[in-house]
């Protein structure tokens, strides 16, 4: 349970603006998904020597305040997180400030879960689509019996030859 003070913190946190533009710019991978799915929030601060991260989860039904990871880059922070399986579909712009005072929004849109499945069914079945010989697939065994008779033309030529040959030559 929170307590109050957290709470009234977050509540501040959140009434501030976002930082002007192209100062720091934040992400979220993948920008659609699901209650339950796990997404991931990346965020590079205006300041390579800022020391923390934070995003601001309340909107989502998670912790008010997350703090994230450090990445690999100076004044860059990570962090992965599950949607709560209650969060309801829609569009949500959390927000992530940085401890040099800076910070940013970004545009998470969680659809249903049957959206989501109806989305992923479409998407493999272009894959597959994509993936197999444009005139289906009897294009691989047309092309297969077409080498094969090549082959027999070129042995049975051979053999024609080395026969006449035998003959001219008793």
């Amino acid at each position: 349970m929170l307590s109050q003070a957290s709470l009234m913190a977050a509540d501040a946190a959140q009434a501030k603006p976002p930082s002007p533009a192209g100062l720091t710019a934040a992400s979220v991978r993948p920008a659609t998904a699901a209650p339950g799915r796990w997404v991931t929030f990346t965020v590079s601060c205006a300041s390579l020597t800022t020391a923390a991260a934070t995003l601001l989860g309340q909107p989502l039904g998670l912790p008010p305040l997350i703090s994230m990871d450090a990445a690999a880059m100076d004044g860059d922070f990570v962090i992965s997180v599950r949607l709560p399986p209650a969060v309801r579909p829609g569009r949500y712009r959390p927000r992530i400030d940085c401890s040099d005072g800076t910070s940013a929004v970004v545009a998470l849109r969680v659809e249903s879960r049957r959206a989501a499945a109806a989305a992923a069914a479409a998407a493999a079945s272009e894959r597959a689509a994509a993936a197999a010989p444009a005139s289906g697939v009897g294009t691989g065994l047309a092309s297969g019996g077409i080498a094969l008779m090549a082959v027999g033309a070129v042995a049975g030529g051979s053999a024609l030859a080395l026969r006449r040959s035998a003959r001219a030559h008793p």
